[in-house]
């Protein structure tokens, strides 16, 4: 073949999608790979010296996407192998700090390794907001809590469980008491991480604000530890929420602004790929080795191997290339959004691009500079959007205005922040004579954005996709570009097959929808809410905080429907011909018999009257609850053989008309 990476990196990644969504057992793809690799070597050396033969050089070419295939399952299995904490009652715990997240407004935050098991598990901890912020590598003494990560308590929300499984995290800690520090551990991360401690330090002489700092610190390190909420909501609601995010634009930027210096400095041509290659890994630690990232510094460092050899550098190889190189040494990489949305755009802009270029190519440098980053910015938005749907569950509209004043403004702030740096380490005052124009672009930037953002009133469309619709979007888009690129009538049939396949499983998805019968009860920490569907119609009884309606709200778009009836809490009422009883703190009831009985707001009472006065054929366990009061209610039910429902370890509580099963 031609280019036999991307058969390889398609059978590769496969591999690692059954391995995570079927569950192979860990023989059956070590097996199946065992075998391939024989019938591989064996094909090998009974056709080296023979001619070329179409039926055996097709089996060939299986032989060796089944070995690959098996050998991307292999490594996922092999990278997701859940390292146990034997005891979870344990409440002092030794831990070394691994990563410093961003602080939430009740506790600090970070991942960290859990010293005082032998098999030294990964965690994540918080902490009182009070204590002084923790640094990487240091080790403290902890008293807390230990448990596995939950999962999601509602439908259709978050599901950090898995986002943390991703990063082999399976534990959290929490403390209600400041952590001990004990000591400090010397490793090659922290080292990292006090180098870029200290160039941050370095650039905090230079006499910017707290918000221009915090900003400074994102577009530079990735550092959103110290970036206001507000300036970081404006970006989002742009659409240009990467500009923050240390990506590979920051290093093709930096790269480049780097190879040209140097080139320019008469430096020898050796040493250049050298330094360059020293910067890439640094900058990449610094980064905390990103998906993005990754991803542009192992394609640059292939670039430059490709030149060195005088080999024609495609850029689609390398992509496929380091994709693969990536993934055979950390397959979780493959869940990382930012991973995905990186490959996914920049394939976008190699693919796509060239197809329309011409129509955002003009004379006029300045005209031909904004008609290339619109023309990009386009095809960018266009590549990634049905994935950024069904994760963020929106579209936003004013992502081209957003791309065409933060790209241009940000690209000269992190080259100028990154040498105005380089600078201050060698003479503070003079690098610090040019912070005022440059808080001044960083301020009209602000500003800027500000004022647009309050001039437009919706800046987003609430939107969901489901997986397979996603997946048959995207292949739309790239067929359809795929046709206006070779003009060939196979091409447009792709398309018309994609446009087809895709209105047939929306048709599907809306049928099922109108078919569905269901109550649920929303799992909130005080207040009861539930939502009574009957197909397109949404009754809503009761409301709760701010967390649950945002789960109404990606009920109502996951469902593709809205509220169309809101009431207010009863203690008694009927729904669906089935009859409820809420029981709280004043444990004040009717003497009647009822479906489901939910205990919530800690009420203290008769057990055994409640049930012989109510007969319930559920008994429904509230998270309001305290804790020991739950464990008394589950007592006295396990015992007297009634069926109950926890949503404490449970979550929401879901009864399904369709089938009749909870």
């Amino acid at each position: 073949m031609k280019y036999p990476i991307y058969p390889i990196t398609f059978s590769y990644v496969s591999g690692i999608f059954c391995s995570h969504y079927f569950g192979l057992p860990f023989l059956m793809p070590l097996i199946l790979g065992t075998l391939a690799f024989v019938v591989f070597i064996y094909l090998y050396f009974s056709q080296r010296n023979r001619g070329f033969k179409i039926l055996t050089n097709t089996i060939t070419w299986v032989v060796v996407c089944v070995l690959f295939l098996s050998m991307g399952a292999c490594m996922h299995q092999v990278s997701n192998q859940k390292v146990k904490v034997d005891d979870l009652n344990q409440t002092q715990f030794t831990i070394k700090i691994d990563e410093v997240l961003k602080s939430n407004q009740y506790a600090h935050r970070a991942y960290a390794t859990l010293l005082s098991e032998t098999n030294k598990p990964q965690v994540v901890i918080s902490y009182p907001k009070e204590s002084h912020l923790p640094r990487v590598g240091e080790v403290y003494k902890v008293v807390g809590t230990i448990n596995e990560v939950v999962a999601p308590r509602n439908l259709y929300d978050f599901n950090y469980k898995q986002y943390l499984q991703h990063k082999q995290i399976y534990y959290q800690i929490n403390s209600y008491h400041a952590p001990v520090k004990i000591g400090e551990e010397q490793s090659f991360n922290s080292l990292v991480v006090s180098l870029r401690d200290y160039l941050v330090s370095q650039f905090s002489h230079l006499g910017y604000d707290a918000k221009t700092q915090g900003f400074a610190e994102a577009l530079l390190f990735g550092i959103k530890t110290n970036l206001q909420d507000e300036l970081q909501q404006q970006f989002q609601d742009f659409g240009i929420l990467h500009v923050l995010a240390v990506s590979g634009m920051h290093v093709v930027l930096l790269f480049s602004t780097i190879s040209y210096v140097l080139t320019h400095l008469r430096v020898p041509k050796k040493v250049i790929p050298v330094i360059l290659v020293v910067f890439l890994l640094v900058f990449s630690l610094m980064a905390g080795f990103s998906g993005s990232v990754v991803r542009a510094a192992l394609m640059c460092v292939m670039g430059m191997i490709g030149v060195w050899s005088k080999r024609n550098v495609d850029t689609l190889n390398l992509m496929v290339g380091s994709m693969l190189l990536i993934l055979i040494v950390a397959p979780n990489y493959l869940f990382d959004v930012g991973f995905q949305l990186s490959y996914l755009a920049v394939f976008a802009i190699v693919y796509c691009y060239p197809v329309i270029q011409r129509y955002f190519t003009f004379r006029n440098w300045i005209g031909n500079y904004f008609g290339q980053l619109i023309g990009v910015s386009l095809v960018a938005q266009l590549g990634v959007l049905p994935l950024s749907i069904l994760y963020f569950k929106q579209i936003p509209l004013l992502f081209l205005i957003g791309n065409l004043i933060a790209i241009p403004i940000t690209s000269f702030l992190l080259v100028a922040w990154f040498i105005q740096m380089v600078l201050s380490l060698i003479v503070n005052d003079l690098a610090a004579f040019f912070t005022p124009i440059l808080h001044y672009v960083s301020s009209f930037c602000f500003d800027t954005l500000s004022n647009l953002s309050d001039y437009f009133s919706v800046k987003t469309i609430d939107f969901y996709l489901t997986p397979i619709q996603t997946i048959i979007l995207l292949l739309l888009i790239f067929s359809a570009f795929w046709f206006f690129k070779t003009r060939k009538v196979n091409q447009l049939f792709v398309s018309l097959i994609c446009i087809v396949v895709f209105q047939s499983v929306s048709i599907i998805e809306h049928i099922k929808n109108q078919s569905k019968v269901e109550l649920v009860m929303l799992s909130d920490n005080n207040k009861i809410v539930i939502l009574n569907r009957s197909g397109s119609f949404l009754h809503q009884i009761g409301g709760g905080n701010m967390f649950t309606d945002r789960t109404i709200k990606n009920y109502q778009l996951h469902n593709q429907m809205k509220v169309h009836h809101l009431d207010s809490l009863a203690k008694a009422f009927t729904l669906n011909n089935k009859e409820w009883l809420l029981v709280d703190s004043l444990s004040i009831y009717p003497k009647k018999p009822f479906d489901y009985v939910v205990l919530y707001q800690n009420p203290k009472l008769n057990l055994d009257r409640l049930i012989s006065d109510t007969q319930p054929k559920l008994v429904i366990l509230h998270r309001s609850n305290y804790l020991y009061l739950t464990d008394e209610y589950i007592a006295y039910f396990d015992q007297k053989k009634i069926p109950y429902y926890d949503m404490r370890t449970k979550g929401s509580f879901v009864l399904s008309y369709n089938s009749d099963n909870n």
